[in-house]
């Protein structure tokens, strides 16, 4: 086909924003906002060369110092730890979905340090190989050891690793769920909204049925009042 370039731009959509979570908290550096991105890369379905993700990239590339356009979405309901530090939280979010956990918990960090009553979170991660893609491990790790955060690991990549996927880890610690929930804990997704996102939400209504010998429906419902009532907050990419 002969195209002339400037006939080809004209016809190609605008390009969509991209939305990343911020994965830091003012409270523990103030003036600072972190980013956790995974880069995009492989090669082109074409067959030929080399496809590289137009945002992830030029943020692995940007230079220190670089202006970069950016604002700031606020979601409704907000994606935000509770107000009261004392509730309970359940945060799902495996590979890049810990972003903004990670910023939750460097909040509860520092409020705890200002004498505030802070109360532990259960935290399900899941990535392929701990030794490889662990995102922020050692301060996981620490917020554990410091009585933050309970870890609930997944690993699709270690054979003799109990669970595979955080919904599997979900449904081993169900007790522990459910009694986060019974003290009025809210519980958050982020990451995948093809796959992990159904998958969790699949978990949740079997273990209501399990408890309370509910149908699916009913169990279904029990889920539609969670969200309804802002106790089940998702911030999903992809088909959710």
């Amino acid at each position: 086909i002969e195209l002339p370039p400037e006939r080809f731009v004209a016809m190609c959509p605008a390009l969509r924003p991209r939305y990343y979570s911020i994965s830091s908290a003012p409270q523990a550096v103030p003036g600072e906002l972190t980013l956790t991105v995974g880069i995009v890369a492989g090669p082109a379905w074409s067959g030929r060369g080399h496809y590289r993700g137009m945002a992830s990239a030029f943020l692995r590339d940007v230079s220190p110092g670089t202006g970069v356009v950016g604002a700031i979405r606020r979601p409704t309901p907000a994606f935000a730890p509770p107000t009261n530090a004392a509730t309970p939280m359940v945060l799902i979010g495996p590979g890049t979905g810990i972003a903004p956990f990670r910023g939750f918990l460097e909040e509860r960090a520092a409020r705890r340090r200002a004498g505030e009553e802070v109360a532990p979170a259960l935290l399900f991660y899941g990535c392929r190989h701990p030794d490889h893609d662990w995102l922020y491990r050692d301060e996981l790790t620490a917020h554990e050891e410091a009585g933050l955060v309970r870890l609930r690991l997944a690993f699709s990549c270690v054979a003799d690793h109990p669970h595979r996927y955080v919904q599997d880890a979900l449904w081993a610690a169900r007790e522990e769920v459910w009694a986060a929930l019974d003290a009025q804990a809210i519980l958050y997704v982020c990451g995948d909204g093809r796959w992990m996102a159904p998958a969790v939400r699949d978990c949740l209504i079997r273990m209501h049925r399990e408890r309370y010998q509910s149908t699916r429906e009913q169990a279904s419902v029990w889920l539609e009042n969670m969200l309804h009532d802002g106790r089940y907050r998702q911030d999903v990419f992809g088909p959710a």
